[in-house]
C-alpha cells in the first residue's frame, strides 16, 4: 500500500473487501446471519485501523482514536445530535397524518425505558463499526483536497453504495426501502455529519452519538413502511426534512466553519 501517495483509496477498497467479504455469503445462503451482519458493519473501523498503521504507524492510530476523548463540546450539539431526528420523525409521521395517513404501529411507552439499552446496542455493535472510518479516517483527508461539501458528497455517495448488499440478505430491513430514496438520505446525512464533526473540533463521540440517536429513532418510531403498514408517506417526508435541513446548513456557510486551509480542525 505504501506506493500509494494518498491512503484514502486503500481506506475504501478495504473498507468495501472486509465488509461485503461478510455480507455477500449472506445473500448467497438466502437468510441473514446476524454475526455477519454485525462484523461488516466494522469493515469502516478495521479498514482505517489497518490503513493507519500502515501509512502513519501507531502514533496515527492514536491520534485518530483521541478523536473519541473531544467532548468539552457546547451542550446544544449534543442535543441536537440526540434528538434532531427525532424531531424531525415527529414532524413527518404529523404532516403525513394530516395529509391522511393513518396506519401507524407505535412501541408501547411502557417500554421507553427499553431506549438507553437499544441505544447501546446500535452504538456498539452497528455505529462503532462505521464513523471512526467514514468521519473520522476519509472526512479530513477529503474535505483537505475538495472542500466539505464536496467530502460530504463523496462520501454519501460511497457510504450508500457500501450498504447495497444489504438490499439483497432475505429477512433485512433494507429490502423494504427504494435504494435510490437510502441513497440520497445518506447524502443528506453525510452533509449534517460533517457540520457536526467540523463544528465539534473533530469530534468523534458527537459523530457517533448523531449516527446512532438517528438509527434508534428511525427504529422505535413509525417511518420505515414495516411500521406504516407498508406506507411510504412518513419515510418520503422524513427525507425531505433531511434535504431541508443539509441544504439550509450549507447556505449557512458553517458546514466547514472550524477548519482551516489544511482541512484539518482547529
Amino acid at each position: 500500500m505504501r506506493r500509494f501517495r494518498n491512503p484514502i483509496v486503500p481506506f475504501f477498497c478495504l473498507t468495501f473487501i472486509i465488509s461485503w467479504g461478510f455480507w455477500l455469503p449472506q445473500i448467497v445462503t438466502g437468510r441473514e446471519i446476524t454475526v455477519l451482519r454485525i462484523m461488516g458493519t466494522f469493515g469502516p473501523l478495521s479498514s482505517a485501523l489497518i490503513v493507519t498503521f500502515i501509512f502513519e504507524g501507531l502514533s496515527g492510530i492514536r491520534k485518530l482514536l483521541r478523536k473519541f476523548t473531544i467532548w468539552r463540546i457546547n451542550i446544544n450539539w449534543y442535543l441536537f445530535c440526540f434528538f434532531s431526528t427525532a424531531l424531525i420523525a415527529v414532524a413527518a409521521i404529523g404532516i403525513s397524518f394530516a395529509l391522511g395517513s393513518r396506519i401507524f404501529i407505535f412501541n408501547d411507552l411502557k417500554k421507553v425505558y427499553l431506549v438507553i439499552p437499544v441505544f447501546l446496542y446500535v452504538f456498539s455493535l452497528s455505529v462503532l463499526g462505521e464513523e471512526t472510518g467514514w468521519r473520522g479516517f476519509a472526512l479530513p483527508r477529503l474535505q483537505r483536497k475538495y472542500g466539505a461539501l464536496v467530502a460530504s458528497l463523496g462520501i454519501g455517495v460511497i457510504w450508500g453504495l457500501w450498504h447495497l448488499p444489504l438490499f439483497f440478505i432475505a429477512g433485512n430491513f433494507h429490502q423494504d426501502i427504494s435504494f435510490t430514496l437510502f441513497m440520497i438520505q445518506e447524502v443528506a446525512l453525510s452533509i449534517v455529519m460533517t457540520w457536526i464533526y467540523n463544528n465539534s473540533r473533530g469530534s468523534l463521540l458527537l459523530v457517533h452519538f448523531f449516527h446512532a440517536a438517528s438509527n434508534v429513532t428511525i427504529g422505535l418510531l413509525p417511518v420505515l413502511p414495516s411500521n406504516t403498514g407498508g406506507d411510504m408517506w412518513v419515510l418520503y417526508i422524513t427525507v425531505g426534512l433531511l434535504i431541508v435541513l443539509s441544504i439550509n446548513i450549507v447556505l449557512s456557510g458553517t458546514l466547514s466553519r472550524q477548519t482551516d486551509k489544511t482541512g484539518e480542525i482547529r
